[in-house]
């Protein structure tokens, strides 16, 4: 059976959340929105949140985070 984070779909307030954190982290990195960085912080972004993190600091903090 699939994983229930990786299957559920995200609700408005979410949506607003993670577009907000996004929007902040771009502009403390200074990161243009249209770009493969922009592109490779949102995709942490939305992993790390679906791996059940919901403090915003924390998410911030591990979206920016080079990978591995």
């Amino acid at each position: 059976m699939p994983s229930r984070d990786r299957c559920s779909t995200f609700g408005p307030t979410e949506v607003d959340l993670l577009h907000n954190i996004f929007e902040q982290i771009l502009e403390e990195r200074g990161v243009d929105s249209s770009g493969d960085k922009a592109n490779e912080i949102a995709a942490r972004l939305i992993s790390v949140y679906q791996s059940g993190v919901r403090d915003i600091e924390l998410l911030k903090k591990l979206s920016m985070r080079p990978r591995d």
